[in-house]
Formats: C-alpha cells, structure tokens, sequence
C-alpha cells in the first residue's frame, strides 16, 4: 500500500517547511551528533517538518530553553495519544502516566512515585550487578563482544523481567517485539508486535491477581487513585509505560556511552580512574550529549514560539538529542566533558519527568563499573565502521568491542 501524502497544515509558511534526517528511520555511518544535530542548531529555531514520528508531520523546536518551556506547559501542550499505541490497534487508552495530563497525571503519578523512588531504587543494586556481572562473565575471556547483543540487549531487558516477576526465558521474545513496535519498517509489523505486547501483558496481570507477588504489576493492583482502585486498563497502561522504558532506552543509550568510550581512550581511562561519585557526574555528560528519545507533545491552545504560530492539532518534537547539543545552552556542547555537571532534559523536564529515571540511572552507572571492572582497555574492533539508526530513539545496532 502506498505511502499516504503528507499533509502541510495551512497556518505553515511552505518557506519553513524542512525535512529532518534525524527522524529518517535509516541507517547512516555518519555520527549525528557531530553531523545532524549541529547542522539544525545552525538553522532556525523553529521549522515544520514532514517527518517527526513515523511520518507524521510536525514542528521542530532547536532551543534548549524553548522546549523546556513546552515540556511544563500543560495549558497549551497535551501528551494524551502522543504514543499513538492505542490507535494502532483501534483502540482508545492511556500509556499511564506517560499519556495523562493534570490533574488526573498528578493522582496517578502520586501513587506510582514511592515505587520508583531513589531508596527503592537503590535497594535493587544488588541484583542489578548480579545481572550485569553474569552477562559479562559469558565473554570477558573472549578477548571480544558484539556490545549491543551480548550486554546492552539482554542487561536493561533481564531486569525488568525481573521486576515483572518473569522468566528471563522470555527475554528473546520480550526484545523482538520491542524492536519490532520501536524500530519496525512497516505499520503492519508495528502493529502485530503492539498485540503480541498486550497479549503478555494481559496475560500476566491477570495471572498476579491471582497470585500476587512483590513484582511492580503486584504493587500496582493494590494502588489507589481518587479513592478507589486502578481499572484493567489503566494497569494495562501502566504495564505499557514499564515495557517501552525499561528496553529500548537504556539499550540505546547503553551502545552510545559504550561506543564513545571505545572511540575516546582518554574519556575510557578517566572513567576507569574516577571514584563512583565522578562516574555519576561523567554518565550525566554522557545523558546529555548522546540523548536518544524524541516525544511528541500535541498543541491544543494557540502557541506562539521563535516567531511561528503553532495551532491546535499541531505536533511537537521534543527532542533532548536536539537540545543536549544546544551551543545557546551548553557552553562548547560538542565536547563531551566528564567534569561538567550538565543540566539536561534527557530524562525529561517537569512533571513528566521520566518514571524510572532512578533505575535508568543505576542500570548505566552498575554497567559501567561492572564493564570497566572486569574488562580491560576495549576498542572497536578494527575496521568496523559503526552504524547509527535515525530515529525517535537513536542507537547503534551493532557494537564490536575487543580488548587484549
């Protein structure tokens, strides 16, 4: 079936109308952060793009500041369908509480923070470097490793089988449909890997009713929201939100950090000789130079910014790859400094600011001391040519390190 054409809105000046590779959906062996990303920050700070989510057309916003200032406006932004997960199955529900806008964002959001809090995401250490330490120890005296398929696949995905209460014999399956709805080239395999997605989680939630355990789907049935307790659908919309973040992202963001510290021996060797409490700095460095995911904010009050009207109905992306490299924002934002302490809007802004941001961070941190630890100075294997999918959440899909 043949592509539909993109639609223009009429409020758009055709003169600010541009593709944006970024979003292309392709692969390239060019760095987009040192390509891309620095060539829009040279353009306007606003133009309309045919191209933000998976052909859906929508306006680009460059700035830093800008998009923070959208990221907290829930008077004239919604997040409500931003997904689009529902619509792909015919279907009308919420990711929970990725989708909901204030107030009822505020209740659920309320009760899902202990869950997912600093504390509680500490006391998983333990099991979380038991995970990364027994992935590692299956090629450390290899000499070599496909990064991206021996560790930052199976590491993020184990954990939160984990924390689903599932077998980790799921693990293979649980990334394919991953792929498959994130990365899928045609609407027909995103949509086949949506209903295979909700079948499991379905499946599982009504198992906990039956037998709850300590897993989040557990605690989550006993959760409560303006006095009474969550429907089927908002905890299958809640599983949603725990199954797309706890895969893709950190994968990503896992194959970034990992290919630059084999491409900058120096940056690798600081790391190695920091403290834990340096590492914690210099992976936040790492956040905001290599930010993977890009969402889309839906207008739903005339808006005015950069000069251009963006009327309701209009798409937004916000992209943190964009606003990580900002040279208005970040002085020098091309180096990456260990040291900087950035600000950041990697892991969101405001109140939508990422659900699992604490264990985000406790899975790179934990994969970076036990890496480091365990194997010595690694590289890229020599002659390969590292390869960057353009996306709404930008990866490499293969990584060869070696090491002697």
């Amino acid at each position: 079936m043949a592509a539909q054409p993109i639609v223009i809105p009429p409020h758009v000046d055709p003169a600010n109308v541009q593709h944006c590779a970024l979003f292309d959906r392709r692969l390239v062996y060019e760095n987009p952060y040192e390509t891309i990303i620095p060539a829009i920050h040279r353009g306007p700070a606003v133009f309309f793009a045919d191209n933000v989510m998976f052909r859906q057309p929508g306006w680009v916003v460059r700035r830093n500041a800008d998009l923070r200032d959208i990221l907290v406006d829930a008077e004239h932004f919604t997040k409500s369908g931003a997904y689009g997960l529902a619509r792909l199955l015919g279907e009308d529900w919420n990711v929970i509480p990725t989708e909901l806008d204030p107030p009822i964002h505020t209740a659920f959001r309320s009760a899902l923070n202990p869950m997912f809090s600093p504390s509680r995401m500490m006391a998983l250490d333990g099991r979380v470097r038991q995970r990364a330490r027994d992935f590692i120890a299956r090629f450390k005296d290899r000499g070599e490793c496909e990064f991206v398929r021996d560790f930052a696949v199976m590491f993020p995905i184990s954990i939160f089988l984990d924390l689903l209460g599932l077998p980790q014999d799921r693990l293979d399956e649980c990334y394919q449909w991953e792929c498959g709805l994130i990365h899928g080239a045609s609407m027909d395999i995103r949509i086949d890997s949506m209903r295979a997605i909700k079948a499991l989680l379905l499946t599982t939630i009504a198992a906990r009713k039956v037998n709850p355990g300590d897993d989040l789907i557990s605690q989550a049935l006993t959760l409560e929201v303006d006095g009474r307790k969550w429907t089927d659908e908002e905890i299958f919309g809640y599983c949603v939100n725990l199954y797309l973040g706890g895969l893709d992202t950190v994968t990503a963001n896992l194959g970034l950090h990992f290919r630059h510290l084999a491409e900058h021996q120096d940056d690798q060797r600081t790391m190695r000789n920091n403290s834990p409490q340096q590492n914690v700095v210099a992976i936040e460095e790492l956040l905001r130079a290599y930010a993977v995911t890009s969402t889309n904010r839906i207008c739903t009050r005339p808006y005015v910014v950069g000069g251009h009207n963006i009327m309701p109905g209009d798409y937004v992306i916000t992209s943190p790859a964009i606003a990580g490299r900002d040279p208005e924002a970040y002085e020098a934002p091309q180096e990456i400094r260990l040291d900087r302490r950035p600000s950041h809007i990697t892991l969101g802004h405001g109140i939508h600011r990422c659900l699992g941001q604490h264990l985000a961070r406790r899975e790179l941190q934990t994969a970076i001391e036990e890496f480091l630890t365990a194997i010595p100075t690694f590289r890229i294997e020599p002659g390969y040519k590292v390869g960057f999918f353009l996306s709404n959440i930008i990866h490499v899909p293969e990584l060869p390190l070696t090491w002697n």
